[in-house]
């Protein structure tokens, strides 16, 4: 019997020659070229840091004034509650008694647009808004034309950049802060912006405590029932209580805690950083542009050596 040739199966082994130069990072050839342009790195540095201090100096100056506030809506919980009791049986009369706002509600009135533009056209803001473009002698707008000047809406939109209203849900407290560039009218808008709120929805409350008190008289007046007679007469009383403690609470809305003052510090710019930041970026600039600059180098050698070689 012939015997069946047994395969062989042949590996055939490469050896992987060395790693190119060319693809190797030599961390000294790195070093060595940074000591080389060291001047490139440091002018870079020194120009961006020059450049932060500039615009650190040159930028306005933003103060912060803060007011904290809470809700002031327990204070009213007498005649509310007395309401909130009888309102079932209000209901039953064809009685609509509208609650009481909450804190959310508050907060949405007081960054609403409507009452922005209120507070700004009452205390004349616009000029003040946009002063880099007002003539104070003159009295006029510094713009080309007409169409170019501040808006209404521009207005209450510079001025909701320079508002913030905070509030913390687990405490319940409210922080209004202002943001500008004179501490005192920045202290001045936050209080001001809490004493017209609780002006403004106290004098609405009595309004609105005077309809239902005149709406519940007439159906007083009309009603022979002796039961409906006393939920009316209830209620009545009730909204009388409440249009009272309206007239004489000022803090109807919002019960101010920590009144704003003048800041002494400013907000912003915070200069130290700006300046760290620049010498930072100057850096990283200038070592970026040393190794782009030996990147194009190299670049431009190789081409060079390919057309040689043709």
């Amino acid at each position: 019997m012939s015997e069946e040739p047994k395969s062989s199966t042949k590996y055939v082994m490469v050896e992987s020659g060395p790693p190119s130069d060319e693809d190797e990072i030599d961390l000294l050839e790195l070093i060595r070229t940074l000591l080389q342009a060291w001047k490139i790195i440091v002018g870079i540095t020194i120009l961006c840091t020059s450049l932060a201090v500039a615009y650190a100096l040159y930028s306005p100056e933003v103060f912060k004034a803060e007011t904290l506030l809470a809700s002031a809506t327990e204070e009213k919980s007498g005649p509310s509650s007395a309401i909130s009791q009888l309102g079932g049986l209000a209901a039953v009369a064809g009685i609509s008694i509208p609650s009481d706002s909450n804190v959310e509600q508050v907060v949405a009135i007081l960054k609403s647009r409507k009452f922005l533009l209120t507070y700004i056209n009452q205390n004349k803001l616009i000029p003040i808004l946009f002063d880099e473009i007002w003539d104070a002698d003159n009295q006029t707008w510094m713009v080309p034309s007409a169409e170019d000047e501040p808006t209404e809406q521009k207005a209450i939109e510079s001025f909701k950049g320079c508002l913030s209203v905070n509030e913390d849900k687990q405490s319940g407290l409210i922080t209004l802060s202002i943001s500008w560039k004179d501490p005192e009218v920045a202290a001045q808008w936050a209080n001001d912006l809490v004493k017209q709120l609780n002006e403004q929805l106290r004098e609405q409350a009595i309004a609105d405590s005077k309809k239902r008190v005149g709406y519940l008289e007439l159906e007083l007046a009309k009603t022979t029932l002796q039961d409906m007679r006393a939920v009316l007469y209830n209620l009545l009383e009730s909204e009388k209580q409440k249009a009272m403690l309206a007239n004489v609470n000022e803090h109807f809305a919002l019960e101010v805690i920590d009144p704003a003052v003048a800041p002494e510090n400013r907000e912003k710019p915070k200069r130290k950083l700006i300046v760290a930041l620049g010498g930072v970026c100057g850096g990283f600039l200038g070592i970026f542009a040393v190794f782009f600059a030996k990147f194009l180098q190299r670049l431009k050698f190789t081409n060079s050596e390919a057309v040689t070689h043709r």
